[in-house]
């Protein structure tokens, strides 16, 4: 009766979405996975985009043949075993976001993830051996929970390149690297929207966050504003890596229809977020206008509760007194907590 629901949705109906989630019943805990078994090409449709499939146990990979249609594919509480996720992924090709949260069945594997397309990408991966991840136009990478050592995992991406990430914020919480980014000034990226649309799974309190940006983009600090805007609760450590732009340094006007500096002086982002962090970590800093505005604000209204950890640019060198200067005059500034340490390293 499932199998052919789901064909009269996909093949007849021809819908763009669909989610299939089994029930467990809360008074039979112990019940074991029910197992998805659809024909060969079942989710192969050219007018099917987006897939979720929650809480099913996967023995083969016959139902995704030639799934080059999906864009979104959503593997919430899936019990399989790595060869089978791995031939799912392989053969979803256009995949743009991809959420996994899985049990390896049979023993443990290693899970393989290689797309040029996916721009957000989250990992809970529980009984796996390893994972290698080759994704380089990834913009968004979020990690709730890996169960597997650090030497075992292989992340191949240019654009997610930070100081801190899950591992050396100690795997206590999730954790999300963000590069921020909008060639087209007039549309935001598939993975910020994704990621805004579910903003109660992925901004979550107790986790912590990298994130790239261009000062002197408008449109990605507007990003950058609705994600911490977001972000539910405290968030555990916050890092900010100051992008440079080549682009000339004129104040031209932008397409959304004001300068660079009537934005920093006169907007004056961050100063309406109801955001705090314990700590705060600003890399690559310059001691840019831009930069030093967007400190003063996280210190003076308590955005910042317990450290605050600048890192200045080796590119910087040459201005070391002056960012030093800089960062004094930050020290003196009034404090939103007054316990706040700020601590150039």
């Amino acid at each position: 009766m499932v199998e052919a629901w789901i064909r009269s949705l996909i093949h007849v109906k021809h819908i763009k979405h669909l989610t299939l989630i089994n029930y467990l019943c809360p008074f039979r805990p112990n019940t074991k996975p029910v197992t998805l078994d659809l024909p060969p090409n079942s989710f192969s449709h050219p007018y099917l985009k987006s897939l979720h499939l929650g809480r099913y146990h996967i023995k083969t990979s016959h139902a995704f043949n030639n799934c080059g249609n999906l864009m979104n594919l959503e593997l919430t509480g899936i019990l399989a075993e790595a060869g089978v996720f791995n031939a799912v992924l392989m053969s979803c090709p256009s995949l743009e976001v991809l959420v996994v949260v899985i049990n390896c069945d049979k023993g443990r594997g290693l899970l393989k993830i290689e797309n040029r397309n996916l721009k957000f990408l989250y990992l809970s991966c529980y009984k796996i051996d390893g994972i290698e991840v080759s994704t380089p136009n990834l913009d968004i990478l979020s990690i709730g929970s890996l169960w597997c050592e650090r030497e075992n995992v292989v992340f191949e991406n240019p654009r997610l390149q930070f100081h801190r990430n899950y591992w050396t914020t100690g795997k206590i919480y999730a954790h999300t690297s963000y590069c921020i980014s909008c060639p087209d000034q007039e549309k935001k990226s598939i993975g910020h929207e994704f990621m805004m649309s579910r903003s109660q799974e992925f901004l979550s309190e107790f986790s912590s966050m990298s994130v790239s940006v261009d000062l002197a983009n408008t449109k990605q600090v507007e990003m950058l504003h609705e994600v911490l805007a977001a972000w539910r609760g405290e968030m555990q450590e916050l890092e900010v890596l100051f992008k440079k732009c080549n682009a000339p340094s004129a104040e031209v006007e932008t397409s959304i229809g004001r300068t660079k500096k009537q934005f920093w002086e006169v907007k004056k982002p961050f100063s309406d977020v109801n955001f705090t962090a314990y700590t705060v970590w600003l890399s690559d800093f310059s001691g840019s206008k831009q930069e030093i505005a967007f400190a003063s604000w996280f210190i003076t209204q308590g955005m910042v509760i317990k450290t605050m950890l600048i890192k200045p640019s080796l590119s910087s060198s040459s201005k070391k007194l002056e960012i030093e200067g800089a960062v004094a005059n930050l020290k003196e500034l009034p404090k939103g907590h007054s316990e706040l340490d700020i601590i150039m390293t």
